[in-house]
């Protein structure tokens, strides 16, 4: 089966997209039920250098253990998450798509040397 057609590549992308859009959004309606004070920008830091980076690394990583490596951790967080930085913060905040892109990849790879390949008996070995 090609790379490109297994669903649990694109499930796992998908979850990361999820979380991208639906973390902030939980974020803001809590601080808005609350006082808006700095709770709000502590929150929106919280999750740009914890809590995206650590389910980013988590995600890449199981994909690369289940299913090897592949190139769409290179630019996918980073097109991903475009849409929540333009919703929820503003264009300085780009330069972290690109650090969860680079962490994606890395967390992929080293997920894909922990990938066992599954070999069939069906057909002999070539000595």
């Amino acid at each position: 089966m090609q790379r490109w057609k297994r669903r649990g590549t694109w499930a796992r992308l998908g979850a990361l997209f999820a979380c991208y859009l639906l973390l902030p959004a939980f974020a803001t309606t809590a601080i808005g039920l609350v006082n808006p004070s700095d709770l709000g920008m502590m929150a929106f830091i919280l999750l740009l250098f914890i809590a995206f980076p650590l389910i980013t690394v988590a995600l890449a990583a199981w994909d690369g253990i289940w299913e090897g490596f592949t190139v769409l951790w290179t630019f996918l967080p980073l097109l991903f998450f475009i849409a929540p930085m333009l919703i929820f913060y503003n264009e300085s905040a780009l330069i972290y798509g690109v650090a969860y892109s680079l962490l994606a990849v890395t967390a992929n790879k080293i997920g894909s040397l922990f990938y066992s390949k599954s070999y069939t008996t069906n057909s002999p070995r070539e000595s």
